[in-house]
């Protein structure tokens, strides 16, 4: 059994959501908002999907701390604040919040990065590799549900960056 996620797929997916929600912030609001260099937000959406792919949070255990810890970093890079809770260590969940202004209704991102249990040997590539082959990205949370938490991730970066609010 082999899952794989297309990155044109992942990176239109991500894209069309930025674009989606730009594109209504800004018929809503007018104003410039200068054009992303779509290959950049492609290689680093890229980037951050695949790092997160390699984190094994197959559940049990979970161990999602690993991949909250990681975005903590990358969004407070970005100058998003962030915070963590937890029950149990290894199962920390993360809520970053981008500021908007108040005129509008806010909008919520969710995504899980637990994984259900693998069988290793019936895989082509090793389930947490992250392999690039063919136009396809390999790993186990490709499709469910890794792609939705990096394309909120984006998006989040991108809101925070372009103070659209």
């Amino acid at each position: 059994m082999t899952f794989r996620s297309s990155v044109s797929l992942l990176c239109a997916g991500a894209l069309a959501v930025a674009l989606g929600l730009t594109s209504a912030t800004l018929v809503a609001q007018p104003r410039s908002v200068p054009t992303p260099d779509w290959a950049q937000v492609e290689q680093e959406t890229l980037r951050h999907f695949q790092a997160i792919l390699r984190m094994d949070t197959a559940n049990p255990p979970g161990n999602e701390t690993q991949v909250v810890q990681y975005l903590a970093d990358v969004l407070t890079k970005e100058g998003i604040a962030v915070q963590t809770f937890a029950l149990e260590p290894n199962r920390a969940n993360l809520v970053a919040r981008v500021k908007g202004s108040g005129r509008r209704k806010p909008l919520l991102i969710m995504g899980h990065t637990d994984v259900v249990t693998v069988d290793a040997p019936k895989w082509t590539f090793p389930p947490f590799s992250a392999t690039r082959d063919g136009g396809y990205v390999y790993g186990r949370g490709s499709l469910d549900d890794k792609p939705h938490v990096v394309a909120g991730d984006r998006k989040s970066t991108r809101l925070n960056s372009s103070h659209l609010g």
